[in-house]
């Protein structure tokens, strides 16, 4: 499929649209205009962003904080799309910085921790990335996808 990144985002937040309205999560939208559309599997980016804006979300709901917000920053940055989901929930520890792509790490109770991981490998697959960034407990988080403006095919070029 060919898409404009802003479209799959767009696609993603229309289905949390309910649950961020439920839960008053302030969303805030930064987008590079004119990033060209990405050849690219849509349910791959879809379900690493619809988990991304998820997480988000339960991190928001964790942190009670006052305002929830999520903001999603969309660039182009050397020849790749970078979606950033950022939010300003309950953060991520330093000591589980390290864990939280690995298979079955999970903080959440009803978690079965491969939503991060799966997410992080389906990156990788379409010639991407995922990583991720907290300053700490209670000071948000912010996950990046970057997937290739151009196609990306696997062997010799």
């Amino acid at each position: 499929d060919t898409m404009s990144p802003a479209e799959l985002v767009e696609d993603a937040l229309r289905m949390h649209q309910r649950a961020l309205d439920r839960h008053n999560i302030k969303l805030i939208k930064d987008f590079e205009p004119s990033i060209p559309p990405v050849e690219i599997e849509k349910h791959k980016v879809l379900q690493i962003l619809v988990n991304l804006i998820q997480n988000a979300k339960q991190a928001c709901d964790a942190a009670a904080c006052p305002t929830p917000t999520i903001q999603i920053v969309l660039r182009q940055v050397r020849g790749m799309a970078r979606i950033t989901v950022i939010d300003n929930g309950n953060g991520i520890p330093p000591e589980n910085m390290q864990r939280i792509f690995n298979h079955g790490f999970t903080t959440k109770k009803d978690g079965h921790g491969f939503g991060l991981h799966s997410s992080s490998l389906s990156a990788k697959s379409l010639g991407g990335s995922l990583t991720a960034e907290s300053e700490g407990l209670g000071k948000g988080a912010q996950f990046s996808l970057e997937i290739p403006l151009k196609p990306f095919k696997l062997g010799p070029n």
